[in-house]
């Protein structure tokens, strides 16, 4: 078994120092998708190995390896990487002819989960073989080399469709995450779309919180650059200043081990935005200039990976350079449409750039993509911002003071408040909220804001609130 992982490791090791998705590795080596599959989890015969060294130039049959006919059910561990298999979901109707929703829907969730490129997904056609019966996952974790499957059903009665789903940690059959998406069928591609994107936005930061957790447990000189970044991703998904310091010292041992790693560029970047965003850093321009610098860097390393034009985006909307900005932001959810944070940053793009309503739809779509905010009120605040851009006061002010109950420490959140509030009037509420805020930080001065908001297209109606709330010149 160690000799297997070590000929998967290698293969694994070329792919991403060849920068190749699973999907050109196949096309070079002429080897079939699912093939590839079970070549990165130690499945593989003696003719396969041969033709990925003829393609490759590596040397993998030294060790002894297990011929293709034999059973499985001899793998005792899951791979290095992290890997999940999607069951076919049951149909749960009485009508077997709506058989084909429940595979639509367990296509699609393999197609998305696929997108994201850091995970192992096992095709379709080795997932498909468990249709109809009932199995034990601990033993299809073994039998396909995963450490995480998904499963679940679907279930059609009076023009409403239920799908429910359910991620589990193979090895100990731990549920991680569960959810019901009850929908109207109405145009059923549609709704087959927004159920598979909500529900692989939710899966993958719980992917993400597994993995670092897993890292974590292992010895520290014994952690690799990918650990570094998922441990990194924990951290900034609590948002806090502390957590961001820690991030950002994780992030830059990943580069240490790994400079040419496009992810760990990317997310420094973005933890650099996000510190100077929040003010946390000595020289706040100089900030988004070495935010700038690393999503440079993450893109001309990684042109496909997400967080890198997300993070270019948001550097360049900085800038005020608006019309790329929104190319590096809307490249980030073409990449992966079912990035919940790329949306709502989408979002912060578009509100700076003057076109308020398509904000704020990507800012709800974010939401939408994962109700429980899961970077401590970024989603509400960038919801609330978009409202309040559009001068959609009213609807503004739940998010916003979610926002703040969410993060109070934040003052960009802070100011958004007490914007919306000077403009509804709630000038008690503003001054309580303007006392919190000169707690944090140096104190509100409207100038500094004016100032800061400048070549921003909602500029001018945020200041505007925060006159009326009583902020001194």
């Amino acid at each position: 078994m160690n000799d297997r992982k070590r000929v998967a490791g290698l293969i694994r090791d070329h792919i991403a120092r060849e920068r190749l998705s699973r999907e050109q590795f196949a096309f070079r080596t002429k080897l079939g998708k699912s093939t590839v599959d079970k070549l990165l989890v130690g499945l593989f015969s003696d003719r396969t190995l041969a033709i990925v060294e003829a393609q490759t130039g590596l040397s993998l049959r030294s060790a002894s390896v297990r011929h293709e006919g034999a059973s499985p059910e001899s793998v005792t561990a899951p791979p290095d990487m992290p890997s999940i298999a999607v069951l076919p979901f049951a149909n749960m109707g009485s009508d077997p002819a709506q058989d084909f929703l429940a595979d639509g829907i367990t296509e699609d969730l393999t197609t998305e989960l696929s997108r994201l490129r850091w995970l192992l997904v096992i095709a379709r056609n080795s997932t498909f073989a468990y249709k109809g019966r009932a199995v034990d996952v601990r033993q299809v974790a073994r039998e396909l080399g995963v450490r995480y499957v998904l499963e679940g059903s679907v279930r059609t009665a009076a023009g409403r469709i239920r799908v429910t789903a359910q991620l589990v940690e193979a090895d100990a059959a731990r549920h991680i995450w569960a959810e019901r998406y009850d929908r109207d069928l109405g145009d059923i591609f549609a709704v087959q779309d927004e159920i598979t994107r909500s529900a692989v936005a939710a899966i993958e930061p719980h992917l993400y919180a597994e993995e670092g957790a897993r890292a974590a447990r292992r010895a520290p000189e014994s952690i690799d650059a990918w650990g570094l970044v998922v441990r990194a991703l924990g951290l900034l998904h609590q948002v806090g200043r502390q957590q961001n310091e820690e991030a950002r010292a994780l992030l830059a041992r990943a580069i240490g081990i790994e400079p040419g790693y496009a992810r760990a560029h990317a997310v420094l970047g973005w933890a650099v935005w996000w510190a100077a965003q929040c003010q946390w850093c000595l020289d706040r321009d100089a900030g988004f200039t070495q935010a700038a610098r690393h999503a440079e860097e993450a893109v001309a390393l990684g042109p496909a990976e997400p967080w890198a034009r997300m993070t270019l985006g948001l550097c360049l909307s900085e800038r005020r350079r608006h019309e790329r900005a929104l190319v590096e932001a809307r490249a980030a959810i073409e990449l992966n449409p079912s990035f919940a944070l790329g949306r709502a940053t989408y979002g912060w793009v578009l509100l700076a750039a003057g076109r308020s309503e398509e904000a704020i739809a990507e800012t709800g779509a974010a939401l939408r993509m994962s109700p429980i905010d899961s970077f401590s009120g970024l989603y509400t605040s960038f919801h609330g911002l978009a409202l309040l851009g559009a001068r959609r006061f009213t609807e503004a002010l739940p998010f916003l003071r979610a926002s703040v109950a969410a993060f109070a420490e934040n003052p960009g959140h802070l100011h958004t408040l007490i914007s919306c509030c000077g403009h509804l009037g709630l000038t008690e509420e503003a001054a309580d909220f303007i006392a919190a805020r000169n707690r944090i930080a140096p104190p509100l001065r409207l100038g500094a804001l004016r100032q800061r908001m400048a070549g921003f297209a909602h500029g001018s109606v945020f200041v505007e609130g925060l006159a009326k709330a009583g902020v001194p010149d």
